[in-house]
């Protein structure tokens, strides 16, 4: 039954246990590091919770894949978890064949522990970035999401500024210089106390 268990467990991804608890296989996603140009596997692990679930997929699957009808293979069933139970409570840990170890844990638990899968099932492979210039692809600009053609486009439409008020500054001095002269050279013979060319 521990085979077929197992292989209900894989094809399934969760497998319950009366009055033990419920497995469950999960699985985290792959991890891209570009600084070693490489993706990391997605690992697979089993989970165990105590609370206990609808032992009828389980029960259909052992009936297909064994001899009896559905009532015979829920007494097994029961039987063969009581069984696990009792191993569990005597023994340190009981081994489930490709599956992992229940045990006892420091509060009086049942717990679990999975085997570990070879690290030839969870090796990273090589994986280097590939960026097209001439392609179109999005990016962000501060909180905005565009893309890379748009932004060239607007960064060539900016023309480049030049700050010439200097320009203005010397225009409007020789401006004002020329005022003063002509100022002077027609209103020289005046002061505003009076007239102060000699008669």
């Amino acid at each position: 039954m521990q085979k077929q268990i197992a292989s209900y467990l894989f094809q399934n991804k969760s497998c319950p246990l009366p009055g033990i608890g419920t497995l469950s296989v999960l699985s985290s996603g792959a991890e891209a590091d570009f600084t070693d140009k490489s993706i990391a596997a997605p690992n697979s692990f089993i989970s165990f919770a105590n609370t206990e679930s609808d032992t009828t997929g389980l029960l259909k699957y052992l009936a297909a894949t064994g001899s009896g009808s559905i009532d015979e293979t829920a007494q097994s069933l029961d039987q063969f978890c009581d069984d696990l139970k009792k191993r569990i409570a005597e023994q340190s840990f009981v081994n489930l064949n490709q599956i992992g170890n229940f045990f006892i844990d420091g509060s009086g638990n049942i717990d679990f522990k999975q085997e570990e899968l070879p690290a030839v099932f969870s090796q990273a492979v090589y994986a280097e970035r590939v960026i097209h210039p001439e392609a179109e692809h999005q990016i962000l600009v501060g909180d905005k999401e565009t893309t890379n053609t748009i932004m060239t486009e607007r960064l060539a439409a900016i023309p480049e500024t030049k700050d010439r008020w200097w320009i203005w500054a010397v225009v409007l001095g020789a401006i004002s210089l020329v005022l003063l002269l002509i100022y002077f050279t027609e209103f020289s013979g005046t002061s505003s106390f009076g007239n102060v060319i000699k008669i």
